[in-house]
């Protein structure tokens, strides 16, 4: 059954149900593949302006991409745009598997366990990173791509949007209970040197909000600039040669990755993503170490 909309905390949220229909892009239910439940939260970002252009779209029974991709959510830049549903918690959007490598837990994905098949997908309403037409302003963020040879500068989400994002969040676990806060990750975490949404995203005041629980650490902000990508790697004993900490991810950061993401038992990727994050959390919880340690 599909969500009611109604009004939250001065925003709304707007039906634009896709039809659970042959030629839409929308499946019934959950696999027995993932016990018939979401495993995890993907976050993306539109690329594009307004909340409008996204439900032309992914929203409805005649979106401009039908059959071919979808949400379950999109989530306006601010309250008067409010938050379209188009796909129930109860169902699977397509919203991500092209290019797919890691699944919702950082393991090495296939078919069966693709974000389409296992997360629900929540796209926000932000122009992303910087290019032609879209330059970037003084408050953008820089953040290294997850290819760590990229530097992108990515336009913030408004307080709005980040509220109603929280709301999203609150929702989907009050439904799936089982999602627990490294549930959650960006489209590029997922599809690392295909999508880079959503880079920047401050997402420890995102789920700090969804499960109310300030205590949550902070293990994306850390991690933004290539330089303190590196200084992890040097503490935790592996070396990048004469370069060190340079800011300039050549070979002996390259093979330090893959090393630490073998030895942590992580997949061998060679890509920083979230779940290397937190891979490097663990690390240096283990080895008696904070993460105040990369500041630049």
């Amino acid at each position: 059954m599909a969500e009611t909309a109604a009004a939250t905390e001065g925003f709304k949220y707007n039906e634009h149900l896709i039809p659970l229909e042959t030629g839409h892009s929308i499946s019934k239910g959950w696999t027995g593949w993932t016990d018939h439940e979401p495993k995890g939260v993907t976050w993306h970002w539109t690329a594009g302006l307004t909340i409008e252009s996204c439900r032309e779209l992914l929203g409805g029974a005649n979106a401009k991409r039908k059959g071919e991709a979808s949400a379950h959510y999109c989530v306006g830049r601010s309250y008067s745009d409010g938050v379209d549903i188009y796909v129930g918690l109860e169902d699977r959007s397509w919203h991500a598997g092209v290019e797919q490598k890691l699944r919702w837990d950082g393991e090495a994905s296939n078919e069966r366990t693709k974000g389409s098949r296992s997360t629900i997908g929540v796209e926000t309403v932000n122009i992303g990173y910087a290019r032609d037409g879209f330059p970037a302003e003084a408050d953008w963020t820089e953040v290294a791509d997850t290819n760590c040879k990229w530097v992108m500068n990515v336009q913030p989400w408004t307080d709005e949007q980040m509220d109603m994002m929280i709301d999203v969040g609150k929702r989907i676990i009050a439904r799936w209970p089982q999602i627990e806060v490294r549930d959650h990750h960006g489209h590029h975490d997922i599809c690392p040197g295909y999508k880079s949404d959503v880079g920047g995203l401050d997402f420890a005041k995102l789920l700090r909000g969804i499960y109310e629980d300030d205590s949550i650490v902070d293990v994306w902000t850390p991690f933004r600039s290539i330089k303190s990508r590196q200084r992890a790697l040097i503490e935790l004993g592996y070396d990048l040669g004469v370069w060190a900490d340079d800011g300039h991810w050549g070979d002996f950061s390259a093979k330090a990755l893959e090393k630490f993401q073998n030895d942590s038992n992580c997949t061998v990727i060679g890509y920083w993503t979230t779940f290397t994050n937190w891979a490097v959390y663990d690390a240096f919880n283990a080895a008696g170490k904070n993460l105040s340690e990369l500041s630049d």
